[in-house]
Protein backbone atom coordinates (compact mmCIF):
# COMPACT_ATOMS: atom_id res chain seq x y z
CA UNK A 1 0.00 0.00 0.00
CA UNK A 2 2.91 2.06 0.08
CA UNK A 3 5.94 2.46 -1.64
CA UNK A 4 7.67 -0.62 -0.34
CA UNK A 5 7.47 -4.40 -1.00
CA UNK A 6 5.27 -6.48 1.19
CA UNK A 7 7.44 -8.74 3.81
CA UNK A 8 6.07 -12.30 4.84
CA UNK A 9 5.36 -11.34 8.07
CA UNK A 10 2.82 -8.20 6.95
CA UNK A 11 0.59 -10.70 4.61
CA UNK A 12 -3.02 -11.76 5.60
CA UNK A 13 -5.06 -14.21 3.89
CA UNK A 14 -6.72 -11.73 1.14
CA UNK A 15 -6.86 -11.87 -2.51
CA UNK A 16 -3.96 -12.83 -4.58
CA UNK A 17 -1.25 -10.09 -5.24
CA UNK A 18 -1.94 -10.23 -8.43
CA UNK A 19 -5.48 -9.31 -8.66
CA UNK A 20 -6.28 -5.88 -8.81
CA UNK A 21 -7.43 -3.17 -6.29
CA UNK A 22 -9.00 0.10 -6.75
CA UNK A 23 -6.85 2.97 -4.80
CA UNK A 24 -7.10 6.35 -4.02
CA UNK A 25 -3.89 8.07 -3.22
CA UNK A 26 -3.27 10.79 -0.81
CA UNK A 27 -0.52 12.86 0.12
CA UNK A 28 0.99 13.19 3.50
CA UNK A 29 3.54 15.46 4.81
CA UNK A 30 5.39 13.75 7.76
CA UNK A 31 7.46 15.70 9.33
CA UNK A 32 8.24 14.26 12.78
CA UNK A 33 10.75 11.05 12.67
CA UNK A 34 8.07 9.18 14.47
CA UNK A 35 4.82 9.52 12.67
CA UNK A 36 6.86 8.44 9.87
CA UNK A 37 7.90 5.35 11.58
CA UNK A 38 4.58 4.47 12.68
CA UNK A 39 3.42 5.03 8.63
CA UNK A 40 6.38 2.63 7.99
CA UNK A 41 5.71 0.00 10.50
CA UNK A 42 1.97 0.09 11.04
CA UNK A 43 0.03 1.79 7.69
CA UNK A 44 1.05 -1.43 5.48
CA UNK A 45 -0.10 -4.19 7.33
CA UNK A 46 -3.71 -2.67 9.00
CA UNK A 47 -4.27 -1.54 5.52
CA UNK A 48 -4.24 -4.63 3.73
CA UNK A 49 -5.73 -6.73 6.63
CA UNK A 50 -8.32 -3.99 6.49
CA UNK A 51 -8.96 -4.18 2.93
CA UNK A 52 -9.15 -8.22 3.74
CA UNK A 53 -12.25 -7.67 6.12
CA UNK A 54 -14.07 -5.35 3.39
CA UNK A 55 -13.65 -7.47 0.68
CA UNK A 56 -12.08 -10.93 1.78
CA UNK A 57 -14.37 -12.07 4.56
CA UNK A 58 -17.82 -10.84 2.32
CA UNK A 59 -16.09 -12.85 -0.68
CA UNK A 60 -15.62 -16.40 1.45
CA UNK A 61 -17.38 -15.33 4.58
CA UNK A 62 -20.93 -14.45 5.75
CA UNK A 63 -22.12 -10.66 5.95
CA UNK A 64 -22.90 -10.93 9.49
CA UNK A 65 -19.89 -12.13 10.23
CA UNK A 66 -18.13 -9.72 8.29
CA UNK A 67 -20.19 -7.01 9.88
CA UNK A 68 -19.39 -8.44 13.82
CA UNK A 69 -15.56 -7.79 12.83
CA UNK A 70 -16.27 -4.65 11.22
CA UNK A 71 -18.15 -3.37 14.67
CA UNK A 72 -15.22 -4.81 16.80
CA UNK A 73 -12.32 -2.89 14.48
CA UNK A 74 -14.66 0.50 13.97
CA UNK A 75 -14.82 0.65 17.95
CA UNK A 76 -11.37 0.34 18.19
CA UNK A 77 -10.50 3.08 15.48
CA UNK A 78 -13.00 5.14 17.21
CA UNK A 79 -11.75 4.98 20.49
CA UNK A 80 -7.91 5.46 19.38
CA UNK A 81 -9.11 8.82 17.40
CA UNK A 82 -10.86 10.01 20.39
CA UNK A 83 -7.72 9.59 22.71
CA UNK A 84 -6.04 10.88 20.47
CA UNK A 85 -7.55 13.73 20.26
CA UNK A 86 -8.01 13.88 24.08
CA UNK A 87 -4.31 14.08 24.10
CA UNK A 88 -4.20 16.45 21.51
CA UNK A 89 -6.59 19.05 23.59
CA UNK A 90 -4.21 18.71 26.57
CA UNK A 91 -1.62 19.71 25.31
CA UNK A 92 -2.85 22.05 23.74
CA UNK A 93 -4.31 23.88 27.39
CA UNK A 94 -0.35 23.35 28.55
CA UNK A 95 1.14 24.70 25.60
CA UNK A 96 -1.51 27.96 26.08
CA UNK A 97 -0.81 27.91 29.88
CA UNK A 98 2.69 28.04 29.04
CA UNK A 99 2.15 30.93 26.51
CA UNK A 100 3.90 28.36 23.55
CA UNK A 101 3.08 28.41 19.76
CA UNK A 102 2.92 25.25 18.35
CA UNK A 103 5.13 27.07 15.00
CA UNK A 104 7.69 23.88 14.88
CA UNK A 105 9.86 23.05 12.26
CA UNK A 106 11.57 19.83 11.28
CA UNK A 107 14.80 19.34 9.13
CA UNK A 108 13.49 16.21 6.90
CA UNK A 109 9.82 16.11 6.16
CA UNK A 110 8.40 13.64 4.20
CA UNK A 111 5.35 13.76 1.80
CA UNK A 112 4.26 10.22 0.96
CA UNK A 113 1.79 9.02 -1.67
CA UNK A 114 -0.19 6.54 0.57
CA UNK A 115 -2.65 4.37 -1.40
CA UNK A 116 -5.99 3.80 0.60
CA UNK A 117 -7.83 0.55 -0.50
CA UNK A 118 -10.37 1.07 1.96
CA UNK A 119 -12.79 3.20 4.10
CA UNK A 120 -11.26 2.20 7.41
CA UNK A 121 -7.34 2.45 5.92
CA UNK A 122 -8.70 6.22 5.11
CA UNK A 123 -9.50 6.49 8.95
CA UNK A 124 -6.04 4.69 10.38
CA UNK A 125 -4.24 6.95 8.57
CA UNK A 126 -6.34 10.01 10.32
CA UNK A 127 -4.86 8.16 13.26
CA UNK A 128 -1.27 8.98 12.17
CA UNK A 129 -2.18 12.54 11.22
CA UNK A 130 -3.74 12.66 14.51
CA UNK A 131 -0.49 10.94 16.02
CA UNK A 132 1.58 13.61 14.06
CA UNK A 133 -0.07 16.72 15.68
CA UNK A 134 0.66 14.90 18.87
CA UNK A 135 4.13 14.79 18.33
CA UNK A 136 4.25 18.65 17.11
CA UNK A 137 2.66 19.85 20.19
CA UNK A 138 5.11 17.65 22.13
CA UNK A 139 8.07 18.93 20.12
CA UNK A 140 7.11 22.45 21.08
CA UNK A 141 6.85 21.50 25.07
CA UNK A 142 10.02 19.78 25.01
CA UNK A 143 11.94 22.45 23.04
CA UNK A 144 10.31 25.24 25.48
CA UNK A 145 11.57 23.43 28.28
CA UNK A 146 8.09 22.31 29.70
CA UNK A 147 8.58 18.41 29.57
CA UNK A 148 11.58 17.22 30.28
CA UNK A 149 13.63 14.40 28.13
CA UNK A 150 12.32 11.68 29.95
CA UNK A 151 8.91 12.68 29.45
CA UNK A 152 9.00 13.35 25.97
CA UNK A 153 10.76 10.16 25.32
CA UNK A 154 7.92 8.64 27.51
CA UNK A 155 4.92 10.46 25.97
CA UNK A 156 6.05 9.88 22.43
CA UNK A 157 7.05 5.80 22.89
CA UNK A 158 3.63 4.78 24.63
CA UNK A 159 1.87 6.58 21.55
CA UNK A 160 3.97 5.58 19.35
CA UNK A 161 3.31 1.95 20.57
CA UNK A 162 -0.29 2.21 20.68
CA UNK A 163 -0.75 3.37 17.32
CA UNK A 164 1.44 0.42 16.20
CA UNK A 165 -0.28 -1.86 19.10
CA UNK A 166 -3.62 -0.74 16.61
CA UNK A 167 -2.63 -1.78 13.65
CA UNK A 168 -1.41 -5.50 14.69
CA UNK A 169 -4.35 -5.82 16.72
CA UNK A 170 -6.69 -5.11 13.59
CA UNK A 171 -4.61 -7.45 11.77
CA UNK A 172 -5.52 -9.95 14.27
CA UNK A 173 -9.28 -9.16 14.67
CA UNK A 174 -9.32 -9.28 10.85
CA UNK A 175 -6.96 -12.25 10.20
CA UNK A 176 -9.30 -14.83 12.15
CA UNK A 177 -12.43 -14.64 10.53
CA UNK A 178 -10.74 -14.83 7.30
CA UNK A 179 -8.70 -17.70 8.48
CA UNK A 180 -11.83 -19.72 9.71
CA UNK A 181 -14.11 -18.89 6.94
CA UNK A 182 -11.32 -20.47 4.73
CA UNK A 183 -10.93 -23.63 6.73
CA UNK A 184 -14.53 -23.79 6.53
CA UNK A 185 -14.66 -23.29 2.72
CA UNK A 186 -11.93 -26.04 2.18
CA UNK A 187 -13.56 -28.26 4.87
CA UNK A 188 -16.92 -28.19 2.85
CA UNK A 189 -14.74 -28.76 -0.98
CA UNK A 190 -12.74 -31.79 1.03
CA UNK A 191 -16.23 -32.76 2.40
CA UNK A 192 -17.75 -32.71 -0.96
CA UNK A 193 -14.96 -34.12 -2.67
CA UNK A 194 -14.78 -37.71 -0.64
Amino acid sequence: MAQRQQSASTQIPSLRQDNSRPFLTQKVVLSSLHAQQVLDRGYEMCANALFSLSVVLRFIGSEAQAQEVDALVDASIDQSLEELRQESRRLREVAESNGIENAIGYTSAKTVEVQITSPRAIRYLAIIREFYGILAQMDALWLSSVVTDTQYARGVYEWNRRILRLAGQIRQIATRPVLAARRKEAGATGGQAG
